[in-house]
């Protein structure tokens, strides 16, 4: 039997004592709304958007989860590179800005065939959300060509091979930071 539901029961509420005691999948502890690091949040909306997308292609209705499966997607790229570029660079939504700051660190240290290629898969969302509205709004619109096809499988290969560029970037900059502290003491 269904517990009842109560309406006016609050959607965020102080946790339960028994918490520690039991399996809590069914529900969320939030903590300090802000104390993740900006790279966990990344991974986070990208593995939502894995998810959305690998419903939607079961569920075979593709359509209904387009834009929230394209958003996940295009805000866990802004969140990478937020927490790759220089901790001193203003934070925009702009993925081209971002791309700005983040390049010349990367043209010194990495292939220019795979700086090109990740810059181009990165403009290839700038081009179509320059703003980081068109996947949250029914009224704000992708840019540029109005009938574009997604491959939804090749969707979800790419920015996972991004993702993991990024985070590669990330780690190769934590050491290398840490090498220059070590030098230093």
């Amino acid at each position: 039997m269904t517990e009842p539901f109560d309406l006016n029961r609050s959607i965020f509420e102080d946790c339960p004592d028994d918490l520690g005691e039991q399996d809590f999948h069914f529900g969320l502890l939030v903590v300090g709304m802000g104390s993740m690091e900006g790279v966990e949040v990344a991974r986070a909306f990208a593995v939502a958007g894995d998810c959305l997308l690998d419903t939607a292609l079961k569920m075979r209705e593709t359509w209904e989860a387009a834009y929230p499966i394209l958003f996940c997607y295009r805000h866990a790229l802004e969140l990478y590179l937020k927490a790759v570029i220089p901790e001193d660079t203003k934070k925009t939504h702009g993925l081209s800005d971002l791309w700005a700051a983040l390049r010349p660190h990367l043209e010194r240290r990495y292939r220019p065939e795979h700086v090109t290629w990740l810059r181009d898969r990165i403009m290839e969302f700038h081009n179509i959300d320059p703003r980081a509205t068109a996947f949250r709004y029914h009224d704000s619109r992708p840019q540029g060509d109005p009938e574009l096809w997604c491959d939804l499988d090749n969707l979800k290969r790419m920015v996972e091979v991004m993702f993991r560029a990024l985070e590669h970037i990330r780690l190769a900059s934590f050491r290398q930071r840490r090498q220059g502290e070590a030098i230093k003491s």
